[in-house]
């Protein structure tokens, strides 16, 4: 058989057995390689917001550092006030808090985040408990002694968290604060801000029902509230 016959011969046997590939160059389709490094490359560009909350600059630097360090994005604030402030603009994966500031504490503050995020797993920090034990009445998911912890006892107790958010459910948010209270005897209303949770005590002898606005004299924040006759009714004023 004449070679060229031959050659034709062993390409015709050739393309029965197996089918033709198309080259990995020149087909438009991602290959699975490509897929999983694209991937890979969207999961080390997620990064897990941390806030930090403490009145001393120096702890807020130093735990950004570290924190920055391992590859997370660290937001800080000064207070529970200025931490809800930063709240309102995003939210972060976990927050770490001081118990003892002025103008809002820690308590207060992680309390607030439990009742209003309570998805948001929350480290507390304190130097004035030195059993190194969750002190009692925190809402906190972890508690960690100030001046008595190592950078890697912080990296693990954050990492623990992030990996295994708190599974619990978030409630219903309204930007409406209804009316609980009465009226006292000097007409006053307390009206909770729904945001840092605080009472505020609004003066309203000339108030009727219906919608109204007020400012929250802590963070504040505009608060709307609802006055219903129907389901709070007014209690009788006593006159001396």
């Amino acid at each position: 058989m004449p070679a060229d016959q031959q050659e034709h011969g062993d390409r015709t046997v050739s393309s029965r057995s197996q089918p033709q590939t198309t080259p990995a160059g020149d087909t438009s389709a991602p290959s699975y390689d490509s897929m999983l490094s694209a991937e890979a490359s969207a999961l080390s560009q997620f990064r897990f917001r941390i806030l930090v909350v403490d009145d001393e600059p120096s702890i807020c630097e130093t735990a950004g550092q570290i924190l920055e360090s391992e590859g997370y994005e660290v937001l800080t604030a000064k207070d529970g006030v200025e931490g809800l402030n930063a709240l309102s603009k995003s939210l972060p994966d976990l927050i770490i808090s001081d118990l003892n500031m002025p103008r809002m504490s820690g308590f207060e503050f992680l309390a607030v985040v439990r009742e209003r995020f309570p998805h948001i797993a929350t480290i507390a920090m304190s130097g004035g408990h030195s059993s190194g034990e969750m002190p009692i009445g925190i809402l906190a998911d972890a508690f960690l002694q100030k001046g008595n912890y190592t950078i890697q006892q912080l990296s693990h107790e954050v990492g623990k968290l992030l990996s295994a958010s708190p599974l619990r459910s978030e409630k219903r948010k309204s930007d409406v604060a209804p009316l609980f209270v009465p009226r006292d005897s000097a007409g006053y209303l307390i009206i909770t801000c729904p945001k840092c949770l605080r009472p505020n005590k609004l003066e309203a002898m000339n108030l009727n029902g219906g919608l109204h606005q007020t400012r929250c004299q802590t963070c504040s924040m505009p608060v709307k509230f609802e006055i219903n006759h129907e389901i709070e009714p007014l209690t009788e004023r006593k006159h001396a």
